[in-house]
């Protein structure tokens, strides 16, 4: 019996070994977690007890014995209570990515709301079976009011999914496509399941979605920066290498943000990192998707693009400007801020360095920091 029950939830099986690997890696690596990483621990956990509690619930599924009768309603039992708690868990882990704001994830207590719904139809269950029953001859069966588990479960995923998109423009945009895979792939499993009874897909599809999630969200690599997550020095000197190597066109814009130092004396580095994170989203969306956008350090920005005109480049700060005055950036600093904008060219067949073409663009980023009459530059600077 053992080895057909292996044979049988194998997908279960193999995916908790994955769940249990990924929580053994993010324990090894020792990190300082976060509230949101904190959270990704918790829905690992969770995933992994549905998945036992799944594969118990089948493993007793038509055994004879009053005892396999009790041990396969206990599992069912729980496990139908439990369902939508990962949706709640998951809703306040995308909340805290996308608004770094714990109180109003109190608020909003922990979105625990489908979980409420599904714990009070849980007790009802027990004495009028609305959400599931299991016969004499041991053998379970879904009643009509178990749609409204899946759907105030999904209702709640699609709700965060529209609101991560919503915010598309303040986020780092890993954090809609997180979103939105991991809605994704746990419907694929629940269709599957809820038409194909006794096919276990909703807990694998939910983990394989955790997975992807991790990958989205919680790793950060060395070519991004933490922060602003754009690309950082160390990448953008081997791209500015490797098209010099190959004789490529293009130019190079070095910008700083004006004034920036008064935003961390005032208000502290965590709302000066989220200026910065917002100024980098707004350079995100100014240059297009064959320009390189880095955090070159501190509050200067480094941008790599293929246009080779002053008037391509001048309508680039243009639209910097704009974005700027842009309120859908929420955050009240970022309009009082200005910008230092300068440039240098890289032509076919041209000897600059590298080092030169970063001395150029800085140089007249500092020169047109003089003209905004913000000429402050630091002792030691170039």
């Amino acid at each position: 019996m053992g080895f057909d029950i292996f044979i049988r939830y194998d997908i279960n099986i193999y995916t908790g070994i994955l769940l249990l690997t990924m929580l053994g890696i993010i324990y090894l690596k020792k990190d300082v977690y976060s509230f949101s990483t904190k959270m990704f621990k918790v829905i690992l956990i969770t995933n992994l007890i549905m998945l036992v509690l799944e594969l118990l619930s089948w493993s007793f599924e038509g055994v004879s014995g009053q005892l396999a009768w009790y041990l396969n309603y206990i599992f069912n039992f729980i496990l139908v209570l439990l369902t939508p708690i990962i949706a709640c868990f998951w809703a306040s882990y995308i909340d805290h990515k996308i608004f770094n704001s714990l109180d109003r994830i109190k608020k909003r207590h922990h979105y625990l709301y489908p979980f409420y719904i599904g714990a009070v139809m849980s007790i009802i269950n027990i004495f009028y079976p609305i959400l599931f029953s299991i016969n004499e001859a041991n053998v379970y069966s879904r009643e009509p009011f178990i749609w409204i588990n899946v759907i105030t479960m999904y209702s709640l995923l699609g709700y965060l999914t529209v609101v991560a998109y919503k915010y598309r423009k303040v986020v780092n945009q890993n954090v809609f496509l997180g979103v939105a895979v991991f809605l994704f792939l746990p419907a694929i499993g629940a269709i599957f399941q809820m038409v194909f009874l006794g096919v276990l897909l909703i807990w694998p599809m939910f983990a394989l979605g955790t997975v992807v999630a991790y990958i989205f969200l919680e790793t950060v690599g060395t070519s991004r920066d933490h922060v602003t997550n754009l690309f950082t020095r160390v990448k953008t000197d081997e791209y500015l290498k490797n098209l010099v190597d190959r004789q490529n066109e293009f130019s190079v814009i070095m910008i700083d943000l004006d004034k920036f130092k008064e935003v961390n004396d005032n208000f502290g580095h965590k709302e000066g990192d989220n200026v910065l994170k917002a100024f980098g989203i707004i350079l995100t969306n100014v240059f297009n998707k064959d320009s390189l956008v880095s955090r070159f350090g501190g509050d200067e920005f480094l941008i790599v693009t293929h246009s080779h005109t002053d008037k391509e480049l001048l309508e680039y700060k243009k639209a910097i400007s704009k974005e700027l005055k842009n309120p859908t950036y929420l955050n009240e600093h970022l309009k009082s801020l200005y910008f230092s904008f300068g440039y240098s060219f890289f032509k076919k067949n041209d000897s600059k360095t590298i080092d030169e073409l970063i001395v150029e663009a800085d140089n007249k980023m500092y020169e047109d920091k003089a003209i905004n009459k913000n000429f402050k530059r630091r002792k030691g600077d170039r």
